[in-house]
């Protein structure tokens, strides 16, 4: 997950200011990879931290609320949420927000 997700979707944002990929790049986007690529290196390095922070954060809580330490809803009768890695001959509970989660919770993997 952390080599997949967050640090994809870290790598593919400073990608995507750098050199923005489209046929009709806004104004704003043109700007902004204007102003990120006239930054000197440190101040890269410290965007290029904040946007990895930001995945990471991201993922995190996405995990909490998967694993059940963050609700999506409050109450006795509340769901719950699972997600499964499902092939042709077998099933994985990955994560699950059920108080007697079986698995490790994804959010203590980030």
């Amino acid at each position: 997950m952390r080599e997949l997700v967050v640090e994809a979707a870290a790598s593919d944002t400073i990608s995507q200011i750098a050199k923005p990929s489209g046929r009709n790049l806004s104004e704003e986007r043109k700007r902004r990879a204007a102003w990120f690529n006239g930054l000197s290196a440190d101040e890269r390095a410290n965007v290029e931290y904040v946007v990895a922070d930001a995945a990471r954060i991201t993922a995190f809580g996405l995990f909490c609320v998967l694993d059940g330490s963050r609700v999506i809803e409050n109450g006795p009768n509340r769901g719950h949420l699972e997600l499964r890695y499902i092939s042709a001959k077998s099933e994985i509970l990955l994560a699950s927000s059920t108080a007697d989660m079986p698995v490790l919770p994804l959010h203590e993997l980030i």
